[in-house]
């Protein structure tokens, strides 16, 4: 049950897109507007970001089960300038998807084949559909699961570490530090 709320909310912004009829997309997608633009960069960003962590701690993996190395936690690559690259470049791929889907779904077409009228309360609607799915994303991975757990089992593990206590004192929980 709760995975199926998980996906449902998740791809919310990509169904109510899907509600509206093609004729109706039409209409809307014959010109790119910055939404668009703006929402896809994001999109392609965090995806990118997110595989490129990814990348890296399966490449830090496999060279410590070669013992290439005998560090007990990542500290290089995007891993340095953010101790959760990949929960941002999953935050960050929702929100763009969210984006792409809000400039859609906010066009006077779309609010009315969805049924919410032109005024600023179905733009608000719409504007949630689309927001809800980055929020929801962004909730569980700092409030419920991936942060804490991570940062928990870590500190426990680690507590003593001034190596790790350092890196923890001078990286970003979630928001890289590229300067």
């Amino acid at each position: 049950m709760a995975q199926a709320t998980w996906v449902s909310v998740c791809c919310l912004p990509v169904l109510a897109v899907n509600s509206i009829s093609p004729g109706v997309l039409g209409t809307r997608l014959s010109f790119l507007l910055l939404t668009d633009i703006i929402g896809i960069a994001l999109y392609i960003g965090g995806l990118t970001f997110e595989a490129t962590a990814d990348k890296q701690k399966s490449d830090w993996m496999a060279e410590k089960h070669a013992k290439l190395h005998d560090e007990g936690f990542l500290t290089r690559g995007l891993w340095s300038k953010s101790r959760h690259p990949n929960y941002f470049g999953e935050m960050t791929l929702w929100t763009g998807i969210a984006t792409t889907a809000a400039g859609v779904m906010t066009s006077a077409p779309a609010l009315m084949e969805m049924g919410l009228g032109l005024g600023i309360g179905g733009k608000i609607a719409a504007l949630a559909m689309a927001g809800v799915s980055p929020a929801f994303v962004t909730l569980l991975l700092t409030k419920v699961s991936g942060i804490p757990m991570s940062e928990t089992k870590y500190d426990k593990r680690f507590e003593k570490d001034q190596k790790y206590q350092e890196w923890k004192r001078n990286t970003p929980v979630l928001f890289p530090k590229f300067w």
